[in-house]
């Protein structure tokens, strides 16, 4: 022990903790010793080690505030166990402290010890003598009913109310059973302070009958809380309003609920029952309700009962609003607090379609997960969902699996409907036959479903047309309504028996509609009554009284039934009015079609041609009549149309620019030349339609096409656009007529610059392309003093270069560097003029200026270099030499002329037998180079190596 707190005072922890454990090994019960050990291992901070050593110290000593600190340490380290056994030995020692019991109580519980749990907490209630914590009476009530000790249960919250319980106690008390799931053994509890003698007479605190009324709901005994609701008397306190409300709508009440509502503040009342009370006031036809909730909360109450508000919209006529409230809905399913039911899933659903977004409602429907258990009573309505959205095939897929794992009249009805749409009909009819009782919506449904199979296609469905008749036929029996009159002749034509069906008809077509007319003339088409046929439809027809929807059905049936030679005159009147109840254009292509068929297409053509002349045709009818001269192969007529089309000024330019890639596809280059012409002529030369028009002509346009980019220069209205016509003459190879056109008279007969600016630039370009130094040279100068474009003034210097004219590329160069001092190419090339003229002041002072920009040119350090030679500056040239070298070396390829340029590099910079080298290379590719010996000699004579140079050039 000296040692170690010899150790502890020259500040080694560690090591005083490797003595004391060895100590212990030797002597382990010394209680001194882990004494010392527990406040090391807490200095070194491993709680680890301190945990089990602070667990043998307390049981060495068992001392309760060492079991109690074992407890707190072994919970830190998430000790579970060691935790409820420390705690254990604590409440042994410590009986009085009740709060450490009920912590204990509670730890027990969650390990799943409730029978150790329950131990604990009646021994606490009981030394409390019923005053332990509420959470730990809730829990006690709990884990007995969990036990199955009810009894006790109760007889321990009697023992808490006592003789004269407080309203508090007895509405807590009987929460605390009802949350348990016990609400009966709360009703047990409070009953006789509810109901018993009350001594004073009075009626009972409403908070406590209301708690009381919500038990007697719990418990399925809404009849007796149906009474006591009605009997409560006068209107309750806004504290305890909406907790009325919500009774009155879980006891079955909600009209009592809704005229409790009037003349009150709907804030007091839950969202959720206000949202019940807006569905039976929409069940109920009551708009007042809902339009109140809008008026005075706003939509936000609604947002976590989208599917209502989505039904309240709908009642009040919003379908936007709808179809929003239905996406909100949808787009939160899934989530773990917002996912919807299935019943309110498939209720957006049908929402969506119902307010015309039908595709966003097939695709949430497609997403929908089928795998769980689908409500019975959700069965019907999710049959329906997949015949409408046509999902008939994988609903009978689903329904047949359904059915097959649970029997029920549901599923089955389910199956039915979908096996009807799309599956086997004889199947169908079987299972019907077998059931003597079905609604008449499931008959009429199967039998439509069948009827429209065998319709498709009669000879490949006969057991379709069966199962159709058959339950058409039940369906009358049960109602002989126009539905299932129709529904019983449809069927009869279906299964071969039109004759049958006619007197089933007859009465129905006063009125009766399309379908009636439909199903009319198929029975009469079907018993070939074709005389009979003709005279109904030409009768109805010649009938003045017809509505245009009444004519547009008839001619909708006589094309159905391919009878397009009777729908024709009709169509043909709609088409020349652009009238009726759809757009002309409609009719057009409907008349269209039924020419085709009927194999007239010259009226087709015809009525075109005379629409086409009075106005442009619109894209459909345009379409529809190039098509027709296509197919009546009359491709003069359609050239003739196109060229008058793309030049028709009446049309927007992108309607006029499409039939000139028709006019191509034809083969008529002129007539698209034409069209681009037109429009080309209004845009100016950088447009779209022009680059199309110099793509026809070529690289080399015809003289007719030079004629015309010369026409549009001089009809240009400002020199602005003038020049870009002339840029464009020039550049297709009329620069001579450039010239001729923008050149005055100069002396000796040139032709001198024009006076406007703009028109200077394509005037210089044409003296460039025909080779005209000497007047390039005089227009650039005139240019200069005006312009103030440094790419216009760099364009210039170049094109003086190219022809020869150094003075006058100088000027613009010393114009462009007056407008852009750092101009890299102005300064380059002016000093490299200068070194040419022999100014090498000038030449050092501009070169010096680019280099400075770091230029990756090793010409430009080599000249300038060469300059500062000549001015004997050798030292201050020597970096310039070095830069051009080093830059000359790492070219990806290097010619002839930069190798003589390294060999002379190597020269100035003393490696003179390295430039020899080079040189000498040189020679043996060029021998016969003359001006290349002559540079090479020039070398050896400057550095003295006179026997060299006589050797290169030949002298004795």
């Amino acid at each position: 022990m000296p040692l170690t707190r010899l150790t502890l005072a020259q500040g080694d922890v560690e090591r005083a903790i490797e003595l004391t454990e060895g100590f212990l090994a030797a002597e382990p019960s010394s209680v001194e010793a882990r004494e010392l050990l527990d406040r090391l291992y807490q200095d070194a901070q491993r709680p680890g080690d301190r945990l089990e050593n602070l667990k043998t110290l307390a049981e060495m000593r068992n001392s309760a505030d060492l079991f109690r600190e074992l407890a707190y340490a072994a919970g830190f380290r998430n000790r579970m166990g060691m935790k409820a056994e420390a705690l254990v030995r604590y409440c042994t020692l410590r009986p009085e402290d009740i709060e450490a019991q009920q912590e204990l109580a509670a730890l027990l519980a969650s390990r799943g010890d409730h029978a150790g749990a329950v131990d604990w907490l009646l021994r606490a209630d009981d030394r409390a003598t019923g005053n332990i914590q509420p959470d730990s009476r809730e829990l006690l009530m709990s884990l007995l009913i969990d036990l199955d000790r009810e009894d006790e249960a109760y007889e321990r919250a009697r023992r808490w109310l006592g003789e004269q319980p407080t309203v508090a106690d007895m509405i807590g008390l009987a929460s605390q059973l009802a949350a348990a799931s016990r609400p009966d053994l709360g009703l047990r509890l409070i009953e006789p302070q509810v109901t018993g003698p009350q001594g004073t007479g009075r009626a009972p605190v409403l908070a406590l009958e209301l708690t009381y009324i919500d038990l007697l709901i719990a418990t399925d005994r809404r009849e007796p809380a149906r009474t006591r609701l009605s009997a409560l008397s006068g209107p309750v306190e806004d504290a305890q309003f909406g907790r009325l409300l919500a009774l009155e709508v879980n006891a079955g009440m909600p009209r009592a609920a809704l005229e409790a509502t009037k003349g009150r503040d709907l804030h007091l009342v839950p969202d959720w029952v206000l949202a019940g009370l807006a569905e039976t006031a929409l069940r109920d036809g009551d708009r007042a309700f809902p339009d109140r909730l809008y008026r005075e909360l706003g939509d936000g109450f609604l947002d976590d009962y989208p599917i209502l508000a989505a039904n309240i919209a709908l009642g009040r006529g919003d379908s936007a609003a709808a179809a929003g409230w239905a996406e909100r809905a949808l787009a939160s399913d899934g989530l773990a607090d917002k996912g919807l039911m299935m019943g309110d899933r498939l209720g957006a659903i049908r929402i969506l379609d119902r307010t015309g977004r039908r595709a966003a409602a097939v695709a949430d429907f497609d997403r929908m997960p089928l795998s769980g258990t689908v409500p019975e009573e959700l069965l019907e309505e999710l049959a329906a969902l997949f015949i409408d959205f046509d999902r008939a095939s994988a609903g009978l897929a689903w329904f047949t699996a359904r059915r097959q794992a649970t029997q029920s009249p549901a599923a089955a009805q389910g199956w039915a409907r979908l096996a009807a749409k799309a599956g086997d009909p004889a199947a169908v009819a079987d299972w019907l036959a077998g059931q003597p009782k079905l609604s008449l919506a499931l008959l009429q449904d199967i039998a439509g479903s069948a009827a429209e199979r065998a319709s498709a296609n009669p000879a490949a469905n006969r057991p379709a047309a069966a199962l159709a008749l058959a339950a058409a036929q039940r369906a009358f029996a049960l109602d002989s309504s126009p539905r299932s009159r129709l529904a019983l002749a449809g069927a009869l034509t279906a299964t071969g028996k039109p004759a049958d069906a006619l007197p089933l008809l007859a009465p129905l077509l006063d009125g009766g509609g399309a379908e009636v007319e439909a199903a009319y003339i198929a029975a009469l088409d079907g018993a070939g009554r074709s005389e009979e046929l003709a005279r109904h439809l030409t009768a109805r027809l010649a009938r003045g009284t017809l509505s245009d929807a009444e004519q547009q059905a008839i001619v909708t049936m006589l094309l159905d039934h391919k009878a397009y030679r009777a729908a024709l005159p009709l169509l043909r009147v709609w088409a020349e009015r652009q009238g009726g109840t759809r757009s002309g254009e409609d009719w057009l292509s409907v008349y269209a079609d039924a020419a085709a068929k009927a194999n007239v297409l010259p009226d087709l053509a015809g009525l075109l041609q005379g629409r086409a002349a009075a106005a442009p045709l619109a894209e459909a009818e345009d379409a529809l009549y190039r098509d027709t001269l296509t197919k009546l192969g009359r491709k003069a007529d359609l050239r003739r149309y196109l060229l008058a089309r793309a030049t028709d000024d009446r049309l927007p330019a992108d309607r006029r620019r499409e039939p000139v890639s028709a006019l191509l596809v034809l083969g008529d280059k002129a007539g698209a030349e034409q069209a681009l012409q037109r429009l080309a002529a209004g845009q100016g030369p950088q447009s779209e339609d022009f680059r199309q028009l110099a793509y026809l002509w070529g690289p080399r346009p015809p003289a007719t096409g030079l004629d015309w980019i010369e026409a549009r220069a001089k009809a240009a209205g400002t020199p602005t656009e003038q020049a870009a016509w002339y840029d464009r003459l020039a550049e297709y190879g009329g620069g001579r007529r450039v010239i001729a056109g923008l050149g005055g008279q100069g002396l000796g007969g040139q032709a001198a610059a024009p006076a406007q600016p703009a028109l200077k630039t394509p005037f210089i370009e044409a003296l460039a392309a025909a080779g005209k130094g000497k007047e390039l040279a005089a227009a650039v100068r005139t240019a200069l003093p005006e312009e103030a474009s440094p790419d216009r003034l760099r364009r210039y210097a170049r094109l003086a270069e190219q022809t020869g004219q150094r003075a006058a590329a100088s000027q613009a160069w010393t114009a462009l560097l007056a407008r852009k001092p750092e101009d890299a190419d102005a300064l380059r090339q002016l000093g490299m003029l200068a070194y040419d003229e022999n100014r090498l002041a000038d030449a050092e002072r501009l070169l010096r200026r680019y280099v400075a920009t770091g230029p990756n040119d090793y010409e430009a350090h080599y000249f300038l270099g060469e300059a500062l030679t000549a001015l004997k500056r050798p030292t201050v040239a020597t970096p310039f030499y070095r830069t051009a070298l080093s830059q000359l070396r790492v070219r990806a390829t290097r010619g002839d002329a930069a190798i003589q340029t390294e060999a002379n590099l190597l020269n100035r910079l003393g490696k003179v037998d390295d430039a020899v080298a080079l040189f000498e290379g040189l020679r043996k590719r060029r021998p016969a180079d003359r001006q290349l010996k002559a540079d090479y000699a020039s070398m050896l004579i400057e550095n003295g190596r006179l026997p060299e140079a006589r050797r290169v050039l030949a002298l004795p």
